[in-house]
Protein backbone atom coordinates (compact mmCIF):
# COMPACT_ATOMS: atom_id res chain seq x y z
CA UNK A 1 0.00 0.00 0.00
CA UNK A 2 2.43 2.38 0.87
CA UNK A 3 4.54 1.37 -2.72
CA UNK A 4 1.29 2.26 -4.55
CA UNK A 5 0.87 5.54 -2.88
CA UNK A 6 4.43 6.65 -3.16
CA UNK A 7 4.22 6.15 -6.87
CA UNK A 8 0.56 7.72 -7.47
CA UNK A 9 2.33 10.80 -5.46
CA UNK A 10 5.14 10.78 -7.58
CA UNK A 11 3.07 10.92 -10.80
CA UNK A 12 1.40 13.78 -9.28
CA UNK A 13 4.41 15.39 -8.70
CA UNK A 14 5.43 14.79 -12.12
CA UNK A 15 2.15 16.35 -13.52
CA UNK A 16 3.02 19.55 -11.10
CA UNK A 17 5.79 20.04 -12.31
CA UNK A 18 5.25 19.60 -15.90
CA UNK A 19 2.51 22.16 -15.43
CA UNK A 20 4.90 24.70 -13.87
CA UNK A 21 7.33 24.35 -16.93
CA UNK A 22 6.45 27.11 -19.58
CA UNK A 23 8.55 26.79 -21.98
CA UNK A 24 7.13 30.31 -23.05
CA UNK A 25 8.41 31.79 -20.44
CA UNK A 26 5.76 34.08 -19.91
CA UNK A 27 6.81 34.92 -16.68
CA UNK A 28 10.01 35.70 -17.27
CA UNK A 29 9.07 37.52 -20.78
CA UNK A 30 6.43 39.93 -18.03
CA UNK A 31 9.27 40.75 -15.65
CA UNK A 32 11.90 42.14 -18.53
CA UNK A 33 9.02 44.38 -19.69
CA UNK A 34 8.10 45.62 -16.50
CA UNK A 35 12.28 46.23 -15.58
CA UNK A 36 14.69 45.97 -18.24
CA UNK A 37 14.76 49.26 -20.67
CA UNK A 38 16.61 47.99 -24.20
CA UNK A 39 18.65 50.98 -25.80
CA UNK A 40 19.71 49.59 -28.88
CA UNK A 41 22.44 47.32 -28.13
CA UNK A 42 22.38 48.51 -24.31
CA UNK A 43 20.42 47.14 -21.72
CA UNK A 44 19.77 48.29 -17.85
CA UNK A 45 17.62 47.03 -15.65
CA UNK A 46 15.38 49.02 -12.84
CA UNK A 47 16.79 47.27 -9.83
CA UNK A 48 15.56 49.86 -7.21
CA UNK A 49 11.92 49.05 -8.75
CA UNK A 50 12.26 45.49 -8.85
CA UNK A 51 13.47 45.01 -5.20
CA UNK A 52 9.84 46.79 -4.33
CA UNK A 53 8.73 43.38 -5.92
CA UNK A 54 11.28 41.14 -5.06
CA UNK A 55 8.96 38.19 -4.28
CA UNK A 56 7.50 38.50 -8.26
CA UNK A 57 11.03 36.25 -8.36
CA UNK A 58 9.95 33.32 -6.50
CA UNK A 59 7.93 31.98 -8.99
CA UNK A 60 10.53 32.40 -11.64
CA UNK A 61 13.16 30.50 -9.39
CA UNK A 62 10.80 27.83 -8.39
CA UNK A 63 9.62 26.85 -11.89
CA UNK A 64 13.84 26.17 -12.21
CA UNK A 65 13.91 24.45 -9.14
CA UNK A 66 10.99 22.29 -9.88
CA UNK A 67 12.51 21.04 -13.39
CA UNK A 68 13.88 17.14 -12.82
CA UNK A 69 16.87 15.90 -14.68
CA UNK A 70 14.25 13.35 -16.21
CA UNK A 71 12.33 16.11 -17.77
CA UNK A 72 15.20 18.16 -18.87
CA UNK A 73 16.79 15.38 -20.67
CA UNK A 74 13.43 14.54 -22.49
CA UNK A 75 13.59 18.18 -24.04
CA UNK A 76 14.73 18.86 -27.60
CA UNK A 77 18.18 20.27 -27.74
CA UNK A 78 17.02 24.04 -28.21
CA UNK A 79 14.78 24.00 -25.50
CA UNK A 80 17.14 22.57 -23.15
CA UNK A 81 19.84 25.30 -24.29
CA UNK A 82 16.70 28.08 -23.62
CA UNK A 83 16.10 26.67 -19.99
CA UNK A 84 19.91 27.22 -19.22
CA UNK A 85 20.25 30.18 -20.95
CA UNK A 86 17.02 32.00 -19.24
CA UNK A 87 17.65 30.44 -16.01
CA UNK A 88 21.27 31.59 -15.46
CA UNK A 89 20.03 35.42 -16.13
CA UNK A 90 16.85 34.71 -13.81
CA UNK A 91 19.46 33.60 -11.23
CA UNK A 92 21.21 36.75 -11.97
CA UNK A 93 18.90 38.84 -11.52
CA UNK A 94 17.53 37.08 -8.25
CA UNK A 95 21.51 37.38 -6.70
CA UNK A 96 21.36 41.19 -7.63
CA UNK A 97 18.37 41.82 -6.18
CA UNK A 98 19.52 39.86 -3.16
CA UNK A 99 22.12 41.71 -2.23
CA UNK A 100 21.09 45.28 -3.66
CA UNK A 101 22.26 47.58 -3.30
CA UNK A 102 25.55 47.04 -4.79
CA UNK A 103 27.86 48.52 -6.97
CA UNK A 104 29.04 45.72 -8.70
CA UNK A 105 28.43 41.75 -9.27
CA UNK A 106 31.93 41.51 -8.12
CA UNK A 107 31.24 42.97 -4.54
CA UNK A 108 28.82 40.62 -3.50
CA UNK A 109 31.56 37.76 -3.69
CA UNK A 110 34.06 36.71 -1.00
CA UNK A 111 37.39 37.17 -0.70
CA UNK A 112 37.30 32.69 -0.85
CA UNK A 113 34.77 32.51 -3.56
CA UNK A 114 33.49 34.84 -6.39
CA UNK A 115 29.47 35.46 -6.77
CA UNK A 116 29.39 32.94 -9.84
CA UNK A 117 30.63 29.96 -7.75
CA UNK A 118 27.84 30.45 -4.15
CA UNK A 119 25.53 27.75 -4.45
CA UNK A 120 22.63 29.92 -3.74
CA UNK A 121 19.87 27.52 -5.50
CA UNK A 122 18.96 24.09 -6.64
CA UNK A 123 19.39 22.59 -10.33
CA UNK A 124 18.14 19.09 -10.72
CA UNK A 125 17.68 18.63 -7.00
CA UNK A 126 21.49 19.65 -6.04
CA UNK A 127 22.80 22.99 -4.56
CA UNK A 128 23.91 24.77 -8.04
CA UNK A 129 25.69 27.91 -8.79
CA UNK A 130 26.10 30.04 -11.92
CA UNK A 131 29.74 28.72 -12.63
CA UNK A 132 27.88 25.04 -13.24
CA UNK A 133 25.36 26.06 -15.54
CA UNK A 134 27.08 27.99 -17.79
CA UNK A 135 30.36 25.60 -17.86
CA UNK A 136 29.37 22.38 -16.57
CA UNK A 137 26.62 22.07 -18.60
CA UNK A 138 25.94 25.07 -21.39
CA UNK A 139 29.83 24.95 -22.47
CA UNK A 140 29.72 21.51 -21.93
CA UNK A 141 27.03 19.72 -23.23
CA UNK A 142 26.71 22.48 -25.97
CA UNK A 143 28.77 23.48 -29.14
CA UNK A 144 27.42 26.95 -28.95
CA UNK A 145 29.55 29.65 -28.71
CA UNK A 146 26.98 32.68 -28.87
CA UNK A 147 26.00 31.45 -25.75
CA UNK A 148 28.41 33.69 -23.94
CA UNK A 149 26.47 37.01 -25.52
CA UNK A 150 23.00 35.68 -23.83
CA UNK A 151 24.28 34.81 -20.25
CA UNK A 152 24.46 37.75 -18.91
CA UNK A 153 26.75 39.15 -15.50
CA UNK A 154 24.65 42.29 -14.62
CA UNK A 155 27.36 44.63 -15.79
CA UNK A 156 28.05 47.30 -18.07
CA UNK A 157 30.62 45.79 -20.35
CA UNK A 158 28.47 42.25 -20.44
CA UNK A 159 25.89 41.66 -23.49
CA UNK A 160 22.88 43.02 -23.18
CA UNK A 161 19.85 41.15 -21.39
CA UNK A 162 17.90 40.67 -23.27
CA UNK A 163 14.40 41.84 -23.50
CA UNK A 164 12.43 38.84 -24.21
CA UNK A 165 13.32 35.51 -23.07
CA UNK A 166 15.01 33.06 -25.10
CA UNK A 167 13.00 30.66 -27.00
CA UNK A 168 13.45 27.06 -28.33
CA UNK A 169 11.77 28.38 -31.73
CA UNK A 170 13.67 31.48 -32.14
CA UNK A 171 17.25 30.70 -30.50
CA UNK A 172 19.23 30.77 -33.27
CA UNK A 173 17.48 33.97 -34.38
CA UNK A 174 17.90 35.34 -31.28
CA UNK A 175 21.44 34.16 -30.83
CA UNK A 176 22.99 35.67 -33.97
CA UNK A 177 21.17 39.35 -32.55
CA UNK A 178 22.61 39.26 -29.48
CA UNK A 179 25.91 38.74 -31.33
CA UNK A 180 25.85 40.79 -33.31
CA UNK A 181 24.28 43.75 -31.12
CA UNK A 182 27.59 42.98 -29.02
CA UNK A 183 29.87 43.44 -31.98
CA UNK A 184 28.47 46.52 -33.17
CA UNK A 185 28.43 48.39 -29.96
CA UNK A 186 31.42 50.74 -30.53
CA UNK A 187 31.97 51.32 -26.62
CA UNK A 188 32.83 47.52 -26.56
CA UNK A 189 34.60 45.79 -29.96
CA UNK A 190 35.41 47.57 -32.64
CA UNK A 191 37.85 47.53 -36.02
CA UNK A 192 40.10 50.28 -36.82
CA UNK A 193 40.50 49.83 -40.27
CA UNK A 194 43.77 52.40 -40.31
CA UNK A 195 45.79 50.13 -37.86
CA UNK A 196 43.89 46.73 -39.02
CA UNK A 197 43.46 46.27 -35.45
CA UNK A 198 40.57 44.62 -33.69
CA UNK A 199 39.49 46.02 -30.11
CA UNK A 200 37.69 43.42 -28.32
CA UNK A 201 35.69 42.79 -25.11
CA UNK A 202 37.79 40.47 -22.81
CA UNK A 203 35.18 37.81 -23.33
CA UNK A 204 36.83 36.72 -26.81
CA UNK A 205 40.18 36.35 -24.55
CA UNK A 206 38.60 34.79 -21.66
CA UNK A 207 36.64 32.03 -23.62
CA UNK A 208 38.93 32.35 -26.89
CA UNK A 209 39.06 28.59 -27.18
CA UNK A 210 35.26 28.47 -27.56
CA UNK A 211 35.44 31.06 -30.62
CA UNK A 212 38.59 28.85 -31.93
CA UNK A 213 36.74 25.84 -32.20
CA UNK A 214 33.82 27.24 -33.61
CA UNK A 215 35.91 29.24 -36.22
CA UNK A 216 39.32 28.71 -36.23
CA UNK A 217 40.37 32.02 -34.96
CA UNK A 218 38.80 34.87 -33.35
CA UNK A 219 39.36 37.20 -36.00
CA UNK A 220 37.54 34.33 -38.00
CA UNK A 221 34.18 34.78 -35.83
CA UNK A 222 33.95 38.07 -35.45
CA UNK A 223 34.89 38.94 -38.97
CA UNK A 224 31.28 38.01 -41.35
CA UNK A 225 29.47 40.23 -38.25
CA UNK A 226 32.14 43.17 -38.10
CA UNK A 227 33.01 43.64 -41.55
CA UNK A 228 31.13 45.85 -43.60
CA UNK A 229 32.29 44.36 -47.24
CA UNK A 230 33.63 41.27 -48.05
CA UNK A 231 36.96 43.36 -48.64
CA UNK A 232 36.69 44.52 -45.27
CA UNK A 233 35.80 40.90 -43.55
CA UNK A 234 39.03 39.65 -45.19
CA UNK A 235 41.06 41.94 -43.53
CA UNK A 236 39.63 41.59 -40.32
CA UNK A 237 40.50 37.97 -40.72
CA UNK A 238 44.10 39.17 -40.50
CA UNK A 239 43.67 42.05 -38.30
CA UNK A 240 45.79 42.14 -34.97
CA UNK A 241 43.85 41.96 -31.60
CA UNK A 242 43.92 44.05 -28.37
CA UNK A 243 41.25 43.50 -25.67
CA UNK A 244 39.62 46.37 -23.50
CA UNK A 245 39.07 46.70 -20.08
CA UNK A 246 36.13 45.15 -18.88
CA UNK A 247 33.49 47.48 -17.09
CA UNK A 248 31.78 45.61 -14.03
CA UNK A 249 30.08 48.47 -12.84
CA UNK A 250 26.46 47.63 -12.06
CA UNK A 251 23.98 47.58 -15.31
CA UNK A 252 21.74 49.57 -13.71
CA UNK A 253 18.87 51.88 -15.05
CA UNK A 254 19.42 55.61 -14.05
Amino acid sequence: MKKYFCFILSLFSLVCMAEDYDPSYKAWGQWLKNYAVVNGSVTTVKYKEALKKKNDMDPLVQTIEKMERAKYDSLPEKERLAFLINSYNILTVKWILDHYPVKSIKDTGSFLQSPWKKKFFKLFGEDENLDGIEHEKIRKDFNEPRIHFAVVCASKGCPALKGVPYLASDLDKQLEESLKAFLQDGARNRYDTKENTLYLSKIFNWYGDDFKKASGTVQNFVAPRMGKTPEEVEKIKNAKVEFLEYDWDLNEAP
